[in-house]
C-alpha cells in the first residue's frame, strides 16, 4: 500500500515524458503552417484537414492542388506504416524503443531542410519533395505518439482529445471540484500544438528563417527527453 500512494503524487505532476509531448506537439503545430503556408495550403500532419483541402479541391477542379494533398495523404500513410514496422507489435514506453521511431522522424525532417535550401522550390517536383518529406516524418510522429501511449493524448490528430477535453470539464463542472490531470496535460498539448503553429505562422511573416528548423529542433528535443527519461527509470 505505501509504495504505491507514493508514486500516486509523481503521477500527478508533468515529467519528461510530458516535455516530449509538448516538444512533438510544437513539431506537428508548426509542420502544419509551414505546410499551409509555404507549401501550397496543404497539411502533412493534420490529415482530416488535408482530406477536406483534398475533396474541395477534386469538386472544385483544381486537380494540381488535389494532387497535393493527395501526396501529403499517402506519404503520411507510408510514413506510418514504416514506423509501424519498426516498432512491431511490441509497445514503446521507454526511451530506448523509441529510438528507431524517432531517428526515422528526425532523418525525414532533416531531409526536409536539406532539400529546401538545395533545391528550386519553384518548381513543382521540389514542392511534391518537400510536402512528402514532411507527411513521412508526421506519420511516424502519429505511430511514436500511440506507443507513448498517454490517455488520449495525440501529438497529430487533436478532434478527439478536444471531445475528450469537453467531456472531462463539463463533467468537473457539474459533479467534482477539480480537473483530472490527465485532462490538464490534455489541454496543455493542445495548447501547445496551437503555440508551434502560431510560432511558424509569426516566423513566416517575419521571414526570419525559424519556421523551417523548428519541427527538427522540436523532435530532436523530443527525443533527448524520452532517452533521458528511459534512464532514469529502473531496469
Amino acid at each position: 500500500m505505501t509504495s504505491v500512494t507514493s508514486e500516486e503524487p509523481r503521477r500527478e505532476r508533468p515529467g519528461l515524458g510530458d516535455v516530449g509531448l509538448a516538444l512533438m506537439a510544437v513539431a506537428a503545430g508548426s509542420t502544419d503552417a509551414m505546410a499551409f503556408l509555404k507549401l501550397g495550403m496543404v497539411f502533412t500532419s493534420a490529415m482530416t484537414g488535408n482530406t477536406v483541402l483534398m475533396c474541395i479541391a477534386i469538386g472544385q477542379g483544381r486537380l494540381a492542388a488535389a494532387l497535393l494533398s493527395f501526396a501529403a495523404f499517402a506519404s503520411f500513410v507510408v510514413g506510418a506504416m514504416l514506423a509501424a514496422a519498426l516498432s512491431g507489435r511490441r509497445p514503446a514506453r521507454t526511451g530506448a524503443s523509441l529510438t528507431p521511431l524517432f531517428v526515422l522522424e528526425i532523418a525525414c525532417l532533416a531531409g526536409f531542410v536539406a532539400l529546401w535550401f538545395a533545391s528550386d522550390r519553384s518548381k513543382e517536383a521540389a514542392t511534391y519533395a518537400l510536402v512528402a518529406l514532411s507527411a513521412l516524418a508526421m506519420g511516424v510522429q502519429g505511430v511514436t505518439a500511440r506507443h507513448i501511449n498517454v490517455p488520449q493524448v495525440n501529438t497529430i490528430v487533436f478532434t478527439t482529445t478536444i471531445l475528450t477535453v469537453v467531456v472531462s470539464v463539463t463533467n468537473a463542472l457539474l459533479r467534482s471540484p477539480g480537473l483530472p490531470f490527465d485532462t490538464k496535460r490534455q489541454i496543455g498539448v493542445l495548447l501547445i500544438y496551437a503555440l508551434g503553429a502560431a510560432w511558424a505562422g509569426l516566423s513566416i511573416a517575419r521571414d526570419d528563417g525559424v519556421y523551417l528548423w523548428l519541427p527538427l529542433i522540436a523532435v530532436i528535443g523530443a527525443f533527448a527527453s524520452y532517452a533521458f527519461a528511459g534512464k532514469m527509470k529502473p531496469a
